[in-house]
């Protein structure tokens, strides 16, 4: 008789589990656009250094490190990168970080100006939480500060599906915050994204130790530093004088400012009430920055599950608060222009629910103004007493820039210039200013008008006058755009401003632009191997069997076409004919679509990339008519094509 063994025993002879098989890695090159992958794309519409198309190439193959003289330089880089990224995988995602939430909102504007994006794909993630999470699933070119991020990185693990598909990390000043700029890599590539990263700052600033390469992952450093030889700052920025002229607000002004500054301390009010923000007395020491980071805070604390009884109410008196502080500082600065086109591109279910605002905003658009802004009649009375101080053959010999910030500000100044009798200007507000510059240089003109992201792509040569008009968001930039401007020694510098604090920023700038403008000799260690404080190699973002050819794109065809669209006249004009901006974005569109195969030439000895300019030919019109439909019909029918 057989005895039935124990459970111990019987336990003991099963046999052992099957190992489990690893997962088998997936593909990191998943999404990858063969078509679009057989070539990367530079602009040619701009003047750009020579040594910018091979840092670009070099960038796409390596976590880059790029320093460059300017800010134009950096932006210009990030956006070409971007795009080609943007381009290359048409599932994945590319991420501008910066540290302050101006700097994305100017690399948003290059990136629209210089190779842009589909505008639906684009998205500035300074959003409410709900916001941020679904437009990580819908949207493919963010721009984000570096504090957001990191607080995207460590919220749910419903967004690591998302961050997966993040292809190209962009940092500008990576050395400003590197605790947050190091923790978001990490948890990128713990996450398993397959990612490029490209850090990108400016020789003026702060010195990057060698730790802080291997914490971005930094296989690959560019340093430029600028041509001594145009670059004529030493003698400009240190010697040479610069004159501020300041105007007084004046009583219409100063009641309107009042108005708004009431409007604005009830929503300071009610949040200090809510001990959401400090004391509130101080008007002037209040920004809109300030009262974001407090906002941010608030959302923090909101996400770990403190939430308040009125928090609709508390959320409301942020985004008001916010919204009407920085609008105080446009009316100061711009004038009521200015304030009528930011509340008609915010548009705001919020702002139009707050009658007082409404009342005070239908007020100022009632008003009667001699001008929009007093800073305007001053450079009225300054440009006619500068012309009527010279001669009729001195003045139509002149050369006087004027660079400004806003577009409307370039509208302003155009419409004081026509009723000056000796001037004869041109105002640069788009790309193809190639004509504008040559009548200049020549004498056709003696006022340009320019904004301030294309003055330095400009050769103007010498300058009699340069005027820094409507400095309000980019003080450094202006005075670093005088330095830039290549060619002969300028005559007189005059930046306007208006009283209070816009006049003693630009004052303290002025007298400390030493410190501004000296490039940084120190950004990167001296007599340091910084090779061992970097990783070896990169991430793989192009596929094996890939070798994408370089090619100069005219993504901007404004003045071929018109050249070819005139030169059938009888007498062509001298000047280029205007084009709808619905237009040229078809242009480059169109760019995209007939790209030629022709490959690019490398001189392996010499270390050249020979690039060809593209001439896209003629194409016909992207949206079809209804008569085109009717005509592709009758083709299409028998005997149709007899």
């Amino acid at each position: 008789m057989s005895s039935n063994p124990s459970p111990e025993q019987s336990l003991d002879k099963q046999p052992p589990a099957p190992q489990q098989q690893p997962v088998p890695p997936a593909n990191i090159h998943a999404g990858f656009d063969p078509h679009s992958g057989q070539s990367w794309l530079f602009p040619v519409d701009f003047v750009t250094p020579d040594y910018l198309p091979l840092i670009v190439e070099k960038t796409l193959y390596h976590n880059s490190l790029v320093i460059l003289p300017n800010r134009f330089e950096v932006s210009f880089v990030a956006a070409v990168v971007m795009h080609n990224v943007y381009r290359w995988y048409p599932f994945g995602k590319v991420v501008f970080i910066c540290s302050n939430r101006k700097a994305t909102q100017d690399q948003r504007a290059a990136c629209d100006r210089l190779m842009k994006f589909v505008p639906s794909d684009v998205v500035d993630m300074a959003l409410k939480p709900h916001e941020r999470v679904r437009n990580w699933a819908t949207k493919r070119a963010f721009f984000i500060t570096s504090h957001t991020m990191a607080g995207e990185m460590a919220r749910q693990e419903a967004e690591r599906v998302a961050m997966r598909k993040i292809k190209l990390v962009v940092i500008e000043d990576p050395q400003l915050d590197v605790r947050a700029h190091s923790a978001i890599i990490q948890k990128l590539t713990e996450m398993g994204a397959n990612f490029r990263v490209l850090c990108v700052t400016t020789t003026h600033g702060k010195t990057v130790e060698p730790a802080q390469l291997k914490q971005w992952h930094i296989s690959n450093i560019e340093l430029q530093w600028g041509n001594p030889q145009e670059k004529p700052d030493e003698w400009l920025m240190n010697k040479k004088e610069i004159s501020n002229i300041v105007t007084v607000l004046g009583t219409v002004m100063d009641g309107l400012l009042a108005e708004l500054q009431l409007l604005t301390q009830r929503y300071l009010a009610n949040l200090h009430a809510c001990k959401q923000i400090a004391n509130t007395s101080l008007f002037e020491t209040i920004t809109a920055d300030h009262i974001r980071q407090e906002r941010t805070r608030y959302e923090l604390s909101v996400l770990t599950g403190v939430v308040r009884k009125n928090h609709f109410e508390v959320m409301r008196n942020f985004h008001m608060a916010e919204k009407l502080v920085l609008a105080h500082r446009i009316l100061a600065r711009d004038g009521v222009v200015a304030l009528m086109d930011y509340f008609h591109l915010q548009n705001d279910a919020l702002g139009q629910a707050d009658s007082e605002l409404t009342a005070f905003l239908h007020k100022v658009r009632q008003g009667v103004y001699t001008a929009p802004h007093p800073k305007f009649t001053t450079l009225d009375n300054f440009l006619r007493e500068f012309f009527q101080q010279r001669t009729s053959v001195v003045a139509a010999a002149l050369r006087i820039l004027i660079v400004v910030e806003r577009t409307d500000a370039v509208l302003l100044v155009n419409r004081i210039l026509k009723n000056i009798p000796e001037s004869k200007h041109r105002c640069l507000i788009d790309s193809n200013y190639a004509s504008y510059v040559d009548q200049f240089r020549t004498g056709e003109l003696n006022v340009l008008v320019v904004p301030v992201e294309i003055e330095p792509s400009i050769e103007l040569g010498h300058t009699d006058l340069v005027v820094l008009f409507n400095i309000t968001d980019h003080p450094l930039e202006f005075l670093c755009h005088i330095a830039r401007t290549r060619g002969g020694q300028p005559g007189a510098i005059v930046t306007m401003t208006t009283e209070g604090p816009e006049q003693e920023e630009i004052t303290e700038i002025i007298n400390n632009r030493r410190m501004h403008y000296y490039e940084n000799r120190d950004i990167l260690p001296i007599g340091v191997d910084l090779s061992d404080s970097m990783v070896r190699g990169s991430p793989a973002l192009i596929p094996p069997g890939f070798q994408p050819k370089g090619r100069h794109v005219l993504f901007n065809r404004q003045a071929t076409t018109v050249v070819e669209a005139t030169s059938s006249c009888a007498s062509p004009s001298p000047t280029l004919l205007p084009i709808s901006p619905q237009l040229v974005v078809a242009e480059k569109r169109r760019v995209l679509e007939v790209l030629s195969d022709s490959p690019a030439t490398y001189d392996a000895i010499n270390g050249c990339t020979y690039y060809q300019v593209m001439q896209v030919p003629s194409q016909p019109s992207l949206v079809r008519t209804p008569g085109d439909k009717q005509e592709a019909e009758e083709a299409k029918s028998p005997g149709g094509g007899q």
